[in-house]
């Protein structure tokens, strides 16, 4: 696959994501209406609660994930003037993802099934109570299954294309587990530690030898390959279930999964996104833009790339944090998920003042429009952290714990000013590269304030109901009470950043027509 075809693969991949990203925000308005009581002859409880489930996996996979897999798609081979190992698993991870998201959604659309992003079990034995119907359960399994395919074998071809050296001209290869073997000695830092131990004098970490962006890809592919298996594996649960029951002589028991340990093994794999999806690639984006831009190296590199290993480190541990309110689950576990996650604030927090540090000294610095964005995400990090981080104490989290707060200020600030304002950056410094075209910076402008403020007034509107006691994942039947001004503001912030959306592709259609997007793409 040459430059030309991964530009294309890159823009097909993003404008599906931003298509995506509509949908999840034209359902995100609809469920704002909807708890303040609005829309009622519109769609029923069951239809909210299904949008509900629907809303955080469009907007993580269907946005989040495939404009990741878009960049990276062009991003790794072009730093690393290497080709993308397999152009057909390029094409599968696509079609598997975009597949597995129409299923999933079209599932609650149409059958209103909803188990919410958690999936918890004992869920599917809803079906003889809610009346969820097997056959729903079967296609959104199958839905989740794909899905997580299609990222298990993005990140296979990332590995291999970070990993494996050039085919040789015989036509051989070396083995899949030459993979397997540099990913686990790099990742861990296995092959330094050896080299201390060795009393070798210089260092032999091959984390060293790669980009830096290319260490946050490889590292935060780690994350995010055992999320891929962990919540991969919930979907084939489902259709074992499912067909367990449609077939009588099967009936396979739902008693069959302890709550507890599937409760703390679906945790754990969620949370690897936050680390991998959310922190350490968009942390490595950063790495990568920054200096671009500013034309410099980045501030105490070689500490990044020690921090980014470590927070691997970090991640596999953090997923208590979850946990808190859960009686059942041993004290020790608890103890050990708040301090893990402290872990994590500081290893964030060394990533921001890398990025910060590299901005001050460039000075003085033009501020594009990829890098307001950059700055506008550290904002959205350091108040959505700052919320995960008040969450992750026992005693607050009895308190915070399943309320607005949790969604709103954590939840919400994080993934759209921090995590979505990232892609944003990423897209408007890729744009004249896979276009030859820039877009407005006007347009931009008004994107970025109303995005960026609209991300906060709404994130902090529902962190404040929260406060008072407004639950998440709840409707208020009887009306909203204290909380509905708060609401009301949440809606207004969530308005503005549906205008800047509009702006933002506006931006696109005027920069580069609707004819010759189409063209690209097929």
């Amino acid at each position: 696959m040459n430059e030309e075809e991964r530009k294309v693969l890159s823009i097909r991949f993003v404008v599906v994501s931003l298509i995506f990203l509509a949908l999840a925000g034209i359902e995100g308005i609809l469920m704002r209406f909807r708890l303040m009581n609005t829309l009622v002859e519109f769609f029923d409880e069951k239809h909210f609660y299904s949008m509900m489930t629907a809303h955080p996996f469009v907007g993580v996979y269907g946005w989040a994930y495939m404009a990741v897999m878009g960049a990276f798609y062009f991003l790794v081979p072009h730093i690393l003037k290497k080709e993308i190992y397999s152009k057909k698993a390029a094409y599968v991870s696509f079609w598997l993802m975009l597949v597995g998201l129409i299923i999933l959604w079209s599932t609650t659309f149409l059958t209103h099934y909803a188990p919410l992003y958690t999936l918890y079990w004992p869920i599917p034995v809803a079906y003889e109570i809610i009346g969820w119907n097997l056959y729903s359960i079967l296609t959104f399994g199958l839905g989740v299954a794909l899905i997580l395919g299609g990222v298990l074998v993005f990140f296979g071809n990332m590995f291999a294309t970070i990993f494996l050296p050039p085919r040789s001209t015989d036509g051989g290869s070396p083995s899949p587990w030459y993979v397997v073997k540099e990913l686990l000695i790099t990742a861990f830092n296995l092959d330094k530690i050896r080299a201390r131990i060795s009393k070798m004098p210089q260092y032999t970490s091959k984390a060293f030898n790669y980009p830096v962006f290319v260490v946050a890809v490889f590292r935060g592919c780690v994350d995010t390959t055992l999320n891929a298996f962990v919540i991969g594996g919930v979907g084939i649960l489902l259709i074992i279930f499912a067909i367990g029951n449609l077939i009588p002589t099967l009936s396979i028991p739902y008693t069959i999964v302890d709550p507890l340990i599937y409760k703390n093994v679906f945790w754990w794999g969620l949370d690897l996104i936050a680390d991998g999806n959310v922190l350490i690639f968009t942390a490595g984006t950063w790495y990568l833009l920054v200096p671009l831009l500013l034309n410099r190296t980045l501030y105490g590199e070689n500490v990044v790339r020690t921090v980014i290993l470590a927070d691997l480190v970090v991640s596999l541990f953090v997923w208590n944090h979850h946990m808190l309110a859960d009686t059942p689950q041993p004290l020790f576990l608890q103890i050990q998920g708040q301090l893990f996650t402290w872990g994590e604030l500081i290893t964030m927090g060394l990533t921001m003042f890398a990025v910060l540090a590299t901005i001050w000294f460039a000075r003085p610095v033009k501020y594009t429009m990829p890098l307001k964005f950059i700055l506008a995400s550290i904002t959205g990090y350091a108040v959505g952290g700052l919320a995960g981080i008040i969450q992750a104490n026992y005693a607050s989290n009895r308190f915070f714990h399943n309320t607005q707060w949790v969604i709103g200020i954590h939840g919400h600030i994080q993934l759209l000013v921090g995590l979505s304002s990232t892609l944003f950056a990423a897209i408007y410094a890729l744009f004249p590269l896979l276009t030859g075209r820039s877009l407005n910076e006007k347009l931009g402008n008004i994107h970025l304030l109303l995005w960026s403020i609209g991300g906060l007034i709404m994130g902090l509107s529902m962190g404040m109901a929260g406060t008072l006691g407004m639950l998440r994942r709840t409707l208020y039947p009887m009306g909203l009470g204290p909380f509905e001004p708060y609401m009301i503001v949440a809606t207004l912030g969530a308005l503005m950043m549906a205008t800047a959306f509009i702006a933002f592709i506006v931006n696109i259609l005027k920069t580069i027509k609707l004819t010759n997007l189409l063209k690209i793409l097929f």
